[in-house]
């Protein structure tokens, strides 16, 4: 008599390997224990009917059972039969996982229990890209992410995050050779170890859309080399120091630089009135006081309304990659008082600020909550993009 385990349509893996049974109360259920590329486990439980007993061997009388709370920490996902297969030679979930992380590397979300425990449900129900899609999208690990940084691990094969960091680590070190032209060389100043983190955080959308995060740490790597002597960016600032020397002859001129210089430091929460904008500019002309009192204020300034801000950032600077964020997602530009840009800022569970600044993912997921967005035309696209990209993924498509 031939041995059921021989028989099509049976689970795939090995009993006490792979999966195990339990009970609770009358009903039975196959769990599968499967290891993540990063050594974390994702339970998978599907429900085993009467009917399919004597073909798999059980006897309810000698299945574990288990109690409410171990039950309740079960994820359930349908019939056992729906994960029945012909072949158990090789056991398909590790299959899956080994083929996912050849493709897309050791990406964070092949660690990420909840998301790769959907991912898990989806091949192994065989849903559509449509259903997967849905599912993915209420994983924190979406919702966490901006577009940029989910096309950066979902959409991208190893080979192409690789020829993507060549070309981010090649611009860096392009600007950096600009920064600090022919005299003085960068590379006793930084190393190689932080230009390729440098590389990667823009590359891979952590300091939002790539062009944006290289103008982000662009401004930063500005001040530092501007304090190098002998630096081209050394250099350049000394020349604007002797044009603003010059310039400051002229009070109603001075005053306008200043509002423009108060306006990209402290925006539009903390602008000077116009009789202390008037008052900087006669004590400035008349030498009362001078440029670097004025840098001073500004710092000060800043420092008191956006404690999040960096010692020698402006608020103007921060705020343009918040500023790109919402004119992306939104589809329209948006203006510099607007009220978004004033939430720049983040807030602990107890309702206090953190001195902290919001996170670019944070800061859209806020933007996104909007009508604006909602009405506006990337929510009309995202749905159909996001199929697409994901539908490659469920289906192994190479880029």
């Amino acid at each position: 008599m031939p041995d059921p385990k021989d028989k099509p349509g049976l689970l795939p893996g090995k009993e006490g390997t792979d999966y195990r049974f339990v009970k609770y109360g009358d009903k039975v259920y196959v769990v599968y224990r499967v290891k993540l590329p990063n050594g974390k486990f994702v339970n998978t439980t599907w429900r085993v009917e009467k009917d399919d007993f004597k073909a798999l061997g059980i006897d309810p009388a000698k299945v574990a059972k288990i109690g409410q709370p171990q039950f309740k920490s079960l994820n359930v996902f349908g019939s056992s039969s729906e994960i029945a297969r012909a072949n158990r030679d090789e056991h398909p979930f590790d299959q899956y996982l080994k083929e996912t992380r050849e493709r897309y590397g050791n990406v964070s979300w092949l660690g990420n229990r909840e998301f790769m425990s959907v991912m898990l449900m989806g091949w192994a129900e065989n849903w559509s890209a449509a259903e997967l899609e849905q599912r993915l999208k209420r994983t924190k690990w979406y919702q966490g992410r901006t577009d940029r940084r989910r096309a950066w691990e979902l959409d991208m094969s190893k080979s192409d995050r690789q020829n993507e960091l060549k070309l981010w680590n090649t611009r860096v070190s392009d600007t950096l050779d600009d920064l600090y032209g022919p005299n003085v060389d960068w590379r006793g100043t930084i190393k190689m170890t932080e230009l390729k983190k440098v590389a990667e955080n823009i590359a891979s959308g952590k300091w939002g859309d790539p062009e944006e995060g290289l103008e982000t740490w662009l401004r930063n790597a500005r001040t530092k080399a501007e304090k190098v002597e002998g630096s081209a960016a050394w250099i350049e600032r000394q020349q604007k120091e002797e044009e603003q020397r010059g310039f400051m002859n002229r009070p109603e001129d001075v005053r306008e630089q200043l509002r423009q210089d108060a306006f990209k430091w402290l925006g539009p929460k903390g602008m000077p009135d116009n009789e202390t904008l008037r008052g900087w500019a006669q004590d400035l002309v008349s030498e009362k006081r001078s440029d670097g009192d004025w840098q001073k204020f500004l710092r000060t300034q800043a420092r008191n309304l956006y404690p999040w801000l960096g010692t020698d950032e402006a608020w103007q600077d921060r705020a343009s990659s918040y500023k790109s964020i919402a004119e992306e997602n939104w589809g329209q530009p948006i203006k510099w008082d607007n009220p978004m840009l004033t939430q720049l800022g983040q807030f602990g569970a107890d309702g206090q600020p953190t001195g902290k600044a919001l996170g670019y993912d944070e800061f859209e997921k806020l933007v996104r909550s909007k009508p604006q967005f909602w009405s506006g035309p990337k929510a009309k696209e995202e749905g159909f993009d996001l199929f697409n990209q994901l539908n490659n993924v469920f289906n192994g498509v190479s880029a």
